[in-house]
């Protein structure tokens, strides 16, 4: 489609020749007689290029300029003002006006030709700017569409993770937990859980899986389902005796060890845990601590004590030999178990909050309620943090024996 050039002049006669040669090369002319009349085409027709005379009645060339410039457009046009004197002053007045090039007066073809020429190459380039743009445009819509599309699937995701964990404040047998989970993004790689093995024992175990984001959930939640006591699922926490004709609750240990083998080389991930056992009649502690932070236990009136040896992290290394480590607690004792996140987190400086820190918060605090306590210890790492958001998930599970 041929540019349209608007040609504005009082003057029939000097529009009569620039318009004959531009019809020649081609271009679609259409004609106004003054400012005003020009105007008013520029508002209903698209108009790519303006020739105008500087002189006009009613409304000038400059003045035509800088009203088409203060109206919001679709689409660029470049506009020419003619004038007889070509004085400095008059170039100055007019690109101030938003005019893109001069002719003199009386107009020579060539300049005509060419000035027209370099005003459809900048056409051209807004065009395809233009066009750029709109494509842009459809592309973002999408990428906004399959953001939203996927924070939907992972706040579903967040959900059902969400509902794996213990129920608040549970109760299990003579045993009271209190927990804390924030991930640091929507779902997380830690996973925790207390539940009854058998008559007269407790299971607990806090995972952390090694990553971020949704392969470090899939895998927490896949544990999690794995680590349930329902026998049904074929359950590393128990072992069928024929002889008995019932399960056997395994030792940590071998739990632990059996994951590890079930686990091996799963596209390079592994996963640090603490998995335990409490005897709710002998106060018994059983627990395989796997590359996971300490348990720590907190007794009254005594400093916290961090229990276990360390441990090789699941799915690291094949055929690892784990041990377990034996504690007794009394009435009113608790154990803690956490993720790194806390631990881990750093300050402005990169300094992190660290173990002893950890230790410290829990002696002077070791008194107040589960729940009170845990909070305070969130609140502590957010503080250090600077208000800055978690790098890491953080996972709490505090257990209580009554």
């Amino acid at each position: 489609m041929p540019t349209k050039i608007l040609l504005v002049d009082d003057d029939p006669t000097m529009r009569t020749i620039p318009a004959l040669f531009l019809r020649k090369w081609g271009y679609d002319v259409v004609e106004a007689t003054d400012g005003e009349e020009a105007f008013e085409i520029l508002c209903r027709e698209p108009i790519g290029l303006v020739i105008s005379d500087w002189l006009m009645p009613r409304l000038t060339g400059p003045e035509l300029c800088r009203r088409l410039r203060s109206q919001a457009a679709d689409h660029y046009t470049y506009f020419i003002l003619c004038t007889s004197r070509g004085e400095k002053a008059d170039l100055i007045e007019g690109m101030e006006a938003g005019a893109d090039a001069f002719l003199v007066k009386p107009l020579s073809k060539e300049e005509m030709r060419v000035s027209v020429r370099a005003g459809e190459r900048v056409l051209d380039l807004e065009r395809g700017l233009a066009e750029r743009n709109r494509e842009l445009h459809g592309i973002n819509a999408n990428l906004q569409a399959a953001y939203a599309r996927i924070e939907k699937d992972l706040k579903a995701a967040a959900w059902m993770q969400a509902n794996l964990l213990p129920s608040p404040s549970p109760r299990i047998l003579n045993v009271v937990s209190e927990w804390r989970f924030r991930p640091c993004g929507f779902v997380a790689g830690d996973i925790f859980n207390v539940f009854e093995v058998d008559t007269h024992r407790v299971g607990f175990y806090l995972l952390d899986v090694s990553g971020h984001g949704v392969p470090a959930a899939m895998l927490s939640v896949t544990l999690s389902m794995v680590l349930s006591p329902d026998s049904a699922h074929g359950t590393p926490l128990k072992r069928y005796n024929q002889a008995r004709n019932a399960f056997d609750v395994l030792p940590p240990a071998e739990v632990v060890a059996e994951l590890n083998r079930r686990f091996q080389g799963k596209d390079d991930q592994y996963f640090t845990m603490v998995y335990g056992l409490l005897d709710t009649v002998t106060g018994e502690i059983a627990l395989t601590q796997a590359g996971h932070p300490n348990p720590i236990l907190l007794r009254p009136g005594q400093p916290p004590e961090m229990l276990g040896d360390g441990g090789v992290p699941v799915g690291l290394l094949p055929e690892v030999d784990y041990e377990t480590t034996f504690a007794r607690m009394q009435p009113g004792d608790r154990l803690l178990l956490y993720s790194d996140g806390i631990a881990e987190c750093a300050d402005p400086e990169g300094t992190p909050f660290g173990e002893p820190r950890l230790l410290d918060y829990l002696a002077e605090n070791a008194a107040k309620p589960m729940g009170e306590l845990l909070q305070g210890l969130e609140t502590a790492g957010e503080l250090w943090r600077a208000g800055q958001p978690f790098e890491d998930d953080v996972s709490m599970l505090f257990l209580e024996f009554r």
